[in-house]
This record gives C-alpha cells, structure tokens and sequence, in this order.
C-alpha cells in the first residue's frame, strides 16, 4: 500500500513529502492509522547524518499514537478501533533469551521504527512521520487515554519511557535518591 510520508533524501537535505510503501498485514502484524508523532533529538540527528549509519530514504519518527486500522489473523492483543502507540522497535527475534524474558531491546535482532533492517522495500524500516505503520502487535502498546490528550502521549513513547524506566527499576520514590 502506498502512502504519504515525511522523510530526507540525504543529510543535508530537508524533509520533503514522500509516497512510501507498507507491507501488507501479516498474521501477527497491526495496521496503524497514525493521528500524531513525536519529535525526538534521536529523529533529527539520525536523519541529518550525524549518527553512523542512516540508510536513505530515512523517514524518521518513533512516538506514535494512534488507531488500529487492520489486525492480522492470529493478532490477539488489539482489534480496530482500539487506540494505541509505538515506541522505538517494531520487531525483534522472539526467540532469544533476552526477549523470552522482555528485554527486545537487548536482542541482536532487534529492529527499530527507523533505519532497521527488513526484507521489505527499501531494504530499512521507515518510521512515523506516515500516514500508517505496520507493526508486529508485540511491539503496539494500548493507549487509554482520551482522544485530545493524544498528541501529549506521543512524546512518553520515548523521553516518558526513557526517564520513567530506570526510576522504576530502581524503586525510586520518597526519601530515595
């Protein structure tokens, strides 16, 4: 399927308006309608080139919110309608030790929204700054909060996460520091 997208050509250049493609669903996969993205300092260095590794086009974007579009035939967490988010990962291997206990973001596989490796056309995922997304129903997270709150909620998908996680790990709260 065709769609619209933000992405860059090159490092040095702007984004521009993009007609990308997603994959079909698959059995384990949720379409996503995209209602708001986040804009994250990761977004802007990875499409400017300053990280190693950009692959071209790179359509950036990793704090999505919005509505289940389609859902594969043996998705069973999510069904259309249901509003829900995407973080930094769209994929891992499901089978390492790392992500039989959670932990995807240590697997060797570990596929992010942007810039990873899939068989998919152009070779690289593209991220959220689209019109949709296809992603395996792991890696979509439901979303309850009401709908004008939305464009607030992208943002926790990353800076929300990233500075919730660690406070939770260690059992931070009163009286701790």
């Amino acid at each position: 399927m065709t769609i619209k997208a933000y992405g860059a050509h090159a490092g040095d250049q702007p984004l521009v308006s993009l007609d990308i493609t997603r994959r079909d669903v698959g059995a384990h996969d949720v379409r996503i309608d995209i209602a708001y993205c986040g804009v994250c300092h990761s977004d802007l260095h990875q499409v400017r080139g300053e990280w190693a590794g950009t692959l071209y086009p790179c359509v950036p974007g990793h704090e999505i919110v919005g509505r289940v579009a389609a859902v594969g035939a043996h998705v069973s967490r999510h069904k259309v309608g249901d509003l829900v988010g995407v973080g930094c990962m769209v994929d891992s291997c499901q089978g390492c030790a790392d992500c039989e206990e959670g932990l995807e973001q240590y697997c060797d596989a570990m596929v992010g929204t942007y810039n990873g490796p899939t068989a998919d056309a152009p070779g690289h995922t593209l991220g959220g700054y689209s019109q949709q997304i296809v992603v395996h129903e792991r890696f979509v997270l439901r979303v309850s909060h009401a709908e004008d709150h939305l464009a607030a909620v992208a943002p926790l998908l990353c800076a929300g996460i990233t500075t919730w996680s660690p406070l939770r790990h260690w059992n931070a709260g009163p009286g701790k520091r």
